[in-house]
């Protein structure tokens, strides 16, 4: 995947690795790749060496906190390696980063490509994943971290330990100065990830009442 990031251009790949010394513990990692920006592809290498930075990815930063913190409802950081490339490389002298995270247990409670496991579960125990996950979101809230996108494929149901887990990129809140604390989840949340499907649109409006009569739950 190639992206724009501000004034930075770069290439991301995500893979599944494994642990060299006991190969059934698997992680993820994901690499970030310093590429020339477009129609630069083609200069010669001083050149494009100029273009070099450094880079710090906003998801390195919200796993090394959430880790230090302890977080337990998001993947822990195994390790990271910040780099650049030799001369050979795409942007020479340019940024490459590794970071590798765990890969959590539990039921991917969302499918992009088919119907959602969420809605495979009880009643109950889908009661139980809100209850779950009206915890811990306002303690990701507080520590000034988000998923990237709010959708059921971002969450990951460990039901033999009740544990919710929040996956995929993470970015850090710009409100720096706004007071995090006592943050309540309302409904409006609990739609936005899929964990309940209003009967129309009118909790979209600013104005909404707050009744979820009629909801999928």
């Amino acid at each position: 995947m190639r992206r724009r990031h501000g004034h930075y251009s770069y290439a991301t790949a995500k893979l599944i690795c494994c642990d060299p010394k006991k190969a059934s513990r698997k992680a993820f990692m994901r690499v970030y790749l310093q590429v020339p920006i477009k129609n630069t592809e083609m200069q010669d290498p001083k050149t494009r060496s100029r273009q070099a930075t450094t880079y710090t990815p906003p998801e390195l930063t919200a796993y090394q906190r959430v880790t230090r913190e302890d977080f337990s409802n998001v993947p822990k950081l195994l390790g990271y390696k910040v780099s650049t490339q030799d001369k050979s490389g795409l942007v020479p002298n340019g940024f490459a980063i590794w970071l590798a995270w765990e890969m959590v247990p539990g039921l991917r409670l969302g499918n992009k490509l088919g119907d959602d496991p969420y809605w495979t579960l009880s009643a109950v125990e889908r009661e139980h994943v809100r209850l779950a996950f009206m915890e811990a979101l306002p303690q990701a809230l507080e520590k000034g971290y988000a998923p990237y996108t709010s959708s059921l494929s971002r969450l990951v149901w460990h039901s033999q330990t009740g544990t919710l887990y929040f996956i995929g990129y993470f970015y850090g809140l710009d409100d720096e100065s706004k007071d995090r604390g006592n943050i309540k989840i309302s409904p409006k949340h609990l739609a936005c990830y899929g964990l309940m499907e209003p009967s129309s649109n009118e909790w979209c409006n600013k104005n909404w009442d707050g009744d979820t009569t009629g909801w999928k739950k």
